[in-house]
Parts: C-alpha cells; structure tokens; sequence
C-alpha cells in the first residue's frame, strides 16, 4: 500500500512533531515549576502553629496567586497580624509572585477576610484586623471582609438578622469614604457607602416594614436599596396578587392604583434619609402574551424615575407612560 505524499510528507510531520514537542517543553516545565512552588509554600505554611490548613493556587492566565487559611486559637488583633506577617514571610522565601490571601476561622468558616500580599505591616493593618473581629464577633450573618488599598468592602449574608446586623453595624461605628456595607436576605439587599449610621437603621427598618406589606395589592417580593453618599437608589421587584403580567398588559390603566400605594409607601419610608431619590420598578413578566414585541425581557423595568430630572425620552419601548406617571406622583407626595 502506498503512503499519500510519499516519504517527504512522511519527514515534514515528523519535523513539525518534533518543534511541537521542543516548543512545548518550556511550557510545561514552567508550569511544573510553579506547581512546585505552590506545593512548597503550602507544606511550609501548614507548620505554622496556628494553621488548619493551607491550599495554595497557582497563577494562570486567568487568575493571579492565591492563598487560602484556615485558622485557629487567634482571638487579638496582635495574634491575627502575627499570622499574616508569618505567611508572608513563607512566601517571600519561596519568592511566591504577587497574591491574594483568605483567611478564615475555624470557629465560623462562613466568614472570610481578603486581603493581599502588600497588607502585611501596613499602617491599616490594626484598624482592619481590630475591625473584622469586631464584626465577625458582633454579626449574626457570615462576613466577607474584603480590603484592597482605597477600596473595602464588608458583606454580610445575614438571613432573617438582617436588622439586628444592620443595627449592630451602626453600633461599631466603622467606615471610611471608600467602605462599602451589603447586607442581604435572600431577595433583601442593602447597600451603604461609608459607616452606617442610625439614620441608616431608620431607613431600613422603614423599607422593609413597607414595601413588602401583606396588605399593599402589589408589594415588591424582594427589594434593593443602595444608601449612597448623594442620593438614595431603591430597586422594587413588583407582584401583583393576579399573577406575572405579560409587559403590554402593564399599563397605568389597568395597574395605576396597585402601584402607587406601594410607591407611595417607599418614598415615605425613604424621606427620613434626606437624600434624592432614584427609584427603578421591575417586574417578572408572564411568557409569551400575543401583544408582546418579539425581544421583550421577562425582567421588565417598567418604571424608572431620578429625583430632579425629567424622564428620558424613548426609555420604554413599550411606551407606557409610568416613567412621567412616577414623576408626577412623586412631586404629589412631597
């Protein structure tokens, strides 16, 4: 039997084979290298007496260095920067490149603190790691305590504590212009820039107390409300008693009344802030109804309006009218 292309064909795939393989060498001995590395700096960190456990990734091309502790038997600020200055210290001996560090406690492994590998030693180290202790020890919710140069965020997945952790966050006092608090349960999220305040405590309370009401024919089945250092956003998820209505069919006419008690409703809880208000409405709409253009979303924001401007122009494709029906109602409840 002949072979196609004969034996220079024969030479060539075999030439190509062997650049692929001398190409690819590098490569893998690179990435044995690195493995290696993180294998050395882990078995390194898992002698550390007040270390768990340790697990160490690898960089890729789609994620940088990271290191993950868990801790036990640290319970002071000073024993917690001592942990961190000795991973530290491991991983400037391996030469470890650049990481994000995790560190969580073996007491409440829902919680986490991320920092990264510059944290060590710096002038915010003591009032971060004071404060994580604080909330983790304070909180009813698991905390993700993330801390980057300029940027902090503190979330909380609290659950049905969501008010007590919002008040006790009040009570610690602790936030900066470039801090950021989320709370949530389930579909109640509650976003603060800066420290929470008890204002903060007032806003929320009233929220929750008001746009989820049993009595209102439509109440937002779950709600978020971002607490922003100039204005106020409030994003209501709309029911109504009849069901998921189909976009065409949710118009002022027909929906106008049910609505507005639960407008009305949020703008009262929201006043006690101060601050202008955005207000976003969506709603789950129901599939598939005839009068729908082809493209509608099922997540339709059927209402959307901004304290001090005038509704824009074409927002709607629908063309409904309640961006101008909540701007009118607004200025009626003031």
């Amino acid at each position: 039997m002949g072979t196609f292309g004969g034996r220079r064909t024969v030479a060539r795939a075999s030439a190509l084979l062997a650049l692929s393989v001398l190409l690819s060498a590098p490569l893998l001995a690179g990435c044995t290298a690195a493995l290696d590395q993180a294998h050395s700096v882990q078995t390194k960190l898992g002698r550390i007496d007040q270390v768990a456990d340790a697990t160490v990734s690898s960089p890729s091309d789609e994620r940088a260095a990271a290191i993950t502790i868990d801790y036990t038997g640290v319970a002071t600020e000073r024993q917690l920067a001592r942990l961190v200055a000795e991973v530290g210290r491991v991983a400037d001996h391996e030469s470890y490149p650049a990481y994000r560090l995790d560190l969580v406690p073996t007491e409440s492994p829902g919680d986490t603190l991320v920092v990264d590998s510059t944290f060590a030693g710096s002038d915010v180290a003591p009032s971060v790691l004071t404060t994580w202790l604080r909330v983790t020890a304070a909180l009813l919710g698991d905390v993700t305590y993330s801390y980057q140069q300029s940027n902090e965020s503190i979330a909380v997945d609290s659950g049905a504590g969501v008010a007590h952790d919002v008040s006790e966050a009040s009570r610690i006092g602790y936030g900066f212009r470039d801090t950021t608090w989320t709370f949530t349960n389930a579909g109640t999220v509650f976003v603060v820039s800066g420290r929470v305040s008890p204002t903060d405590v007032l806003l929320f309370s009233g929220v929750q107390r008001s746009v989820s009401s049993g009595a209102l024919p439509a109440p937002a089945a779950a709600w978020r409300l971002e607490r922003r250092t100039d204005h106020l956003l409030l994003d209501l998820d709309v029911t109504f008693t009849s069901g998921p209505v189909a976009p065409a069919r949710l118009t002022v006419e027909r929906y106008g009344e049910d609505v507005r008690r639960l407008v009305v409703a949020a703008l009262d809880a929201l006043r006690v802030a101060g601050l202008p208000v955005w207000l976003r409405l969506h709603h789950r709409a129901a599939p598939g109804d005839p009068g729908d253009p082809a493209g509608t979303p099922d997540d339709d924001v059927f209402g959307y309006w901004v304290a001090g401007q005038s509704p824009v122009r074409g927002r709607d494709p629908l063309l409904r009218g309640w961006d101008r029906w909540l701007a009118a109602l607004a200025r009626s409840a003031r």
